[in-house]
C-alpha cells in the first residue's frame, strides 16, 4: 500500500474564525435543479482547481503547481508485476493545468456525497526512486530519477463527507476521496537502472513502456490511493476554513 506525507501545503492548518471564499470564485446554490447545479459546478470547480495552481493567500494555501510530496512507498504487488517501490522528493506537475471537471453530482443534505469526472492533458510524477522486483519474468533493480507521465488522464472522483459544527457554523470534512484513473497513454522513465548499465537500462525502459498498460494495471491501486490522500488533504484545507453555507449556499 502507498504511504504519503505532504510537505507544507498551507501556512496554517486551522483558523479561529470563519473565512469567506475569494470574491472571484463562483458559488452554486445547492437548491438549484439537478441539471443547473451540475452545469454550475462544472464551471465553478474547474475554475477553483485551476486557480489553486498559483496558491491562494486568502485561504493560506501555497501554490500546488507543482505539488511537493515527501515520500510514497509501494510494497511488492502480486501478479505479473512484483515491484517494491520507494519514491522521495516528489513533484507532481499538471494537476491544475488544462484540467476540466464535469458531470458533478452534489448531495450534502442527504448522505453528503459529491461525484465528478475530470480530465488532465498531462500529469507528471517526478521523483527520486528505488525499485526492486520483477516485471513479467525480468528482474528490475535501480535507483535514481524517475518520471511517470500520464497523458489525457481521465478520473472518476467519488467523495464522501460529514458535517460538523465549529463556532456556530456548519463545516464539511472529507471522510473518503475515491479516485479511479484511466489514462490514454503512460510513459515511464527510470534513470540508472542496473547501476547505470548502458545496455540493460535502456532495454528495460523500452520493455517497460512496451508493456506500460500491464504495468499500470498492476500498480494502479497504489497510485490511486496516493492521489486520493493528496486530494483529501487539499479539499479539507478549503472546507475546514469556509462554512458549508458559503461554499454551497442553501438558496
Amino acid at each position: 500500500m502507498a504511504t504519503i506525507k505532504l510537505l507544507i501545503v498551507v501556512m496554517s492548518l486551522t483558523m479561529a474564525i470563519a473565512t469567506d471564499l475569494p470574491s472571484n470564485w463562483k458559488v452554486c446554490s445547492r437548491s438549484l435543479p439537478a441539471e443547473q447545479l451540475t452545469k454550475c459546478l462544472d464551471t465553478a470547480v474547474t475554475d477553483v482547481v485551476t486557480s489553486l495552481g498559483g496558491g491562494l493567500k486568502s485561504l493560506r494555501i501555497l501554490p500546488i503547481e507543482p505539488l511537493s510530496v515527501d515520500s510514497v512507498n509501494i510494497g511488492g504487488t502480486q501478479g505479473s508485476v512484483t515491484l517494491k517501490q520507494e519514491y522521495k522528493n516528489i513533484k507532481l506537475y499538471g494537476l491544475t493545468k488544462g484540467i476540466k471537471l464535469y458531470n458533478h453530482h452534489l448531495d450534502v443534505d442527504n448522505g453528503c456525497l459529491l461525484t465528478s469526472d475530470s480530465i488532465n492533458p498531462q500529469v507528471d510524477f517526478v521523483a527520486d526512486y528505488k525499485i526492486e522486483g520483477k516485471v513479467l519474468l525480468l528482474p528490475v533493480k535501480g535507483s535514481g530519477r524517475s518520471n511517470i507521465t500520464m497523458y489525457d488522464l481521465k478520473s472518476h472522483n467519488e467523495i464522501s463527507c460529514e458535517k460538523y459544527e465549529k463556532n456556530g457554523e456548519t463545516y464539511l470534512k472529507i471522510k473518503k476521496y475515491g479516485v479511479k484513473f484511466s489514462p490514454a497513454r503512460i510513459n515511464l522513465q527510470f534513470d540508472n537502472l542496473f547501476n547505470g548499465d548502458k545496455i540493460l537500462g535502456p532495454q528495460l525502459n523500452n520493455f517497460i513502456n512496451e508493456n506500460s498498460e500491464l504495468l499500470f494495471k498492476e500498480l494502479q491501486g497504489p497510485y490511486e490511493e496516493t492521489f486520493s490522500q493528496v486530494f483529501t488533504q487539499l479539499s479539507n484545507e478549503v472546507f475546514s476554513r469556509v462554512p458549508l453555507n458559503k461554499i454551497f449556499p442553501p438558496e
